[in-house]
């Protein structure tokens, strides 16, 4: 009798190792599809539009309210802080700007970033609770945001707090320009994306060369293509992770790195100085406090950490034109962003709450999340620049 309940055990741990194993590969794979998407998506808005948005920075003006809408527009429209950034820095560098003009729209460019992690909460949208909970976390990293340039822009106009300490640091890190680097996430699904690219321009007879004559119908392709996959990647990734997460493996994540602020924060830090990008370091975390795994409360320091990581890419693209004015400016996206979590992570209850409440309305309508968006990051910053 023994002997055989000891087999059964044997059979039964090595079918759970099995499909742990199972589930773990398939993770893996559905990681990989999401990351892709992530990929393309941002690909095909910096390929069909990024030409405006080098337009819209180099219209920079004197007024900085102006500046700062056309910094949110500008990522808006790319998904990208760091192709922002590291835009802004370019005109910077070749003197097309003066740098005081471009310190609002760096701050608007973080603010502008945050639409990627709304886009993937749209993923949870058919269940009303997940939908509240993944909104609330794409948005508390708004709202951290928003309160931060509500405080330091202002502060930064009358003082000069964030131009003077930049400056200082440039003195420590002129010299230091040749530093590059390269996200190895990035690598990993390079090459797929830009064979479907060149796939589905090829049934249009068509070069993605922003010239095609069916550009129109190539963009809503390639759209649809990366939202497909988005979706998808997350219904499962939400799936797979809820079975994994199950027991000793879910309290040690919890133990030794979300239930900690300090360890939470240095993990978004680390992990969006390795991947290059906030987007995909936030995006990542949405599904899962959708799913009900995280808290806001404990994925908030790990937002602000990823805030601070994804300036790494502006400042190895300063560091390598070897402008003092061009590092100058990348170095205020990281000291504002510093300073903002200086301010917010002990306050951090201010930009929960307020992400609470606004996903709470979305919970009683959704199209409370698509007028917040819509209205945010393009209808104000329109209506601003070009009125």
């Amino acid at each position: 009798m023994n002997a055989e309940r000891f087999m059964n055990d044997g059979i039964r741990i090595k079918k759970n190792k099995h499909e742990t194993l199972t589930r773990i590969i398939a993770l893996l794979i559905f990681l990989w599809v999401f990351l892709l998407s992530i990929k393309l998506l941002g690909e095909v808005f910096k390929h069909f539009f990024s030409e405006q948005a080098q337009n819209l920075i180099a219209n920079a003006t004197d007024d900085p309210f102006v500046s700062l809408f056309i910094g949110i527009l500008a990522t808006a429209i790319i998904q990208s802080s760091s192709s922002t950034t590291s835009i802004i820095v370019a005109f910077v560098a070749s003197g097309s700007m003066a740098y005081m003009n471009a310190i609002p729209m760096v701050l608007g460019a973080n603010i502008g970033t945050s639409v990627t992690g709304i886009i993937v909460a749209f993923g949870q949208v058919r269940n009303k609770l997940e939908f509240k909970r993944s909104f609330s976390a794409a948005i508390v990293h708004d709202f951290f945001n928003l309160f931060s340039v509500i405080i330091f822009l202002p502060l930064e106009l009358y003082t000069g707090i964030l131009s003077k300490s930049a400056k200082y640091l440039t003195d420590v890190l002129v010299g230091t320009s040749s530093m590059t680097f390269d996200s190895p996430l990035d690598a990993l699904v390079k090459s797929a994306s830009q064979w479907i690219e060149l796939s589905v321009a090829g049934l249009f007879g068509c070069v993605t060369d922003g010239k095609c004559h069916y550009n129109g119908w190539l963009l809503t392709v390639m759209i649809i293509i990366s939202l497909a996959l988005l979706f998808t990647s997350l219904i499962y990734i939400s799936a797979i992770m809820k079975k994994i997460l199950i027991g000793k493996f879910e309290k040690i994540i919890h133990k030794f790195i979300f239930n900690h602020t300090i360890t939470a924060f240095l993990f978004g830090l680390m992990f969006t100085l390795l991947v290059q990008s906030s987007s995909v370091t936030i995006s990542l975390i949405v599904p899962l406090v959708g799913a009900g795994i995280f808290t806001l409360e404990q994925i908030f320091p790990y937002a602000v950490g990823a805030n601070i990581g994804t300036t790494i890419t502006g400042i190895l693209a300063a560091l390598v034109s070897g402008n003092t004015n061009a590092i100058t400016i990348a170095l205020v996206h990281t000291i504002f962003n510093t300073f903002g979590a200086i301010l917010f992570i002990p306050l951090r209850f201010i930009p929960i709450a307020a992400a609470k409440w606004f996903s709470n309305k979305c919970y009683q309508n959704r199209m409370w999340a698509v007028g917040f968006t819509v209205v945010l990051f393009f209808i104000i910053p329109i209506l601003i620049i070009f009125l």
